[in-house]
């Protein structure tokens, strides 16, 4: 029964990346190029956690947090420690789930799937890296007690995951504001990661981490037959 939930996760994940895959393609086949930068991002990803499992990125992880909690004004540390409620799994499993709503409701399945397999996607890769690489919290400073293990950070790769989703769907529906979702959705991710940082809970290389996977997996998703923007 301890396993249920995982199981029940990673059926949800695999039916609709089938679904995506097997669904008549929507629009134009996705050129080369559109796959450069998420390729590119996994391949930092696996750089990181090549670095991290053996502990080779420990020292640079140790002095970077040091030098945020040492640098960090007390004001600030409050304010994202607010504002970090934003990347946690109720508040993003919210938004997601009435932004698909409306998707839904206006019959745009492709986009609200896309959605959907952003959201349970990361879930699914927290999960299970979290429990692979078992890496333990920072301890160098007091702050809150948390059970999971730090690689990647949950909050920052489940944040990027669905406002990468989000600013793929905002860009079809109202491309005129490219530029305006896709900043929108990196300054939350940043703000995100700063502030699991400020709070001690995670090493600077498990934000990058969370960061650059969750933005890598609805940019890839969004080339499957099913989640592809209708021409």
């Amino acid at each position: 029964m301890q396993n249920l939930p995982l199981l029940l996760l990673s059926a949800a994940v695999a039916s609709g990346l089938l679904y995506a895959a097997l669904t008549p393609g929507k629009g134009q086949r996705p050129a080369p190029r559109r796959l450069t930068l998420p390729a590119c991002l996994l391949v930092l990803a696996a750089g990181l956690t090549a670095l991290v499992v053996p502990r080779l990125s420990q020292a640079l992880d140790h002095t970077l947090l040091s030098q945020i909690g040492q640098h960090t004004p007390a004001l600030l540390s409050a304010l994202l420690g607010g504002f970090t409620h934003s990347g946690s799994a109720v508040f993003l499993t919210l938004l997601i789930s009435l932004s698909m709503t409306w998707l839904l409701l206006r019959r745009d399945i492709s986009n609200a799937l896309l959605l959907a397999l952003s959201g349970l996607g990361g879930a699914l890769l927290v999960t299970v890296s979290k429990a692979l690489i078992a890496r333990p919290r920072p301890a160098l400073w007091s702050t809150v007690e948390l059970s999971s293990y730090s690689f990647p950070s949950g909050h920052t790769l489940g944040t990027a995951a669905c406002a990468g989703a989000l600013a793929i769907v905002a860009t079809r529906r109202m491309p005129r504001w490219q530029s305006a979702w896709w900043s929108t959705a990196l300054i939350w991710v940043v703000l995100i990661g700063l502030s699991r940082m400020t709070l001690g809970v995670h090493w600077p290389s498990d934000v990058l981490a969370g960061a650059v996977t969750g933005f890598a997996l609805p940019l890839l998703l969004s080339q499957l037959p099913g989640c592809r923007q209708a021409a």
